[in-house]
């Protein structure tokens, strides 16, 4: 993998990011929708407050805490036969 393959993975997963993010915005003024913020999980409805529907267990804290702190994250592909 060359530079220039990592700059246009990078350039894509951003993309994508943004087009995630303008559609949730756009659904969100319509319709309810649910979000995770700080492993709670909200309900929102337009033109209302968040409604707090579940708090998420399960995960460990620290670890996410020290991902949190990574700047790179590596991952592998593989092929599986």
């Amino acid at each position: 993998m060359t530079i220039d393959d990592e700059l246009s993975e990078r350039e894509i997963a951003i993309a994508a990011a943004r087009t995630l993010q303008e559609k949730f915005i756009e659904v969100a003024k319509t319709e309810a929708v649910l979000y995770v913020e700080n492993d709670v999980l909200f309900r929102r409805e337009p033109g209302q407050k968040p409604v707090f529907v579940k708090h998420l267990v399960g995960r460990d804290p620290y670890l996410t805490k020290l991902m949190l702190n990574q700047s790179v994250f590596i991952i592998k592909k593989r092929s599986i036969e």
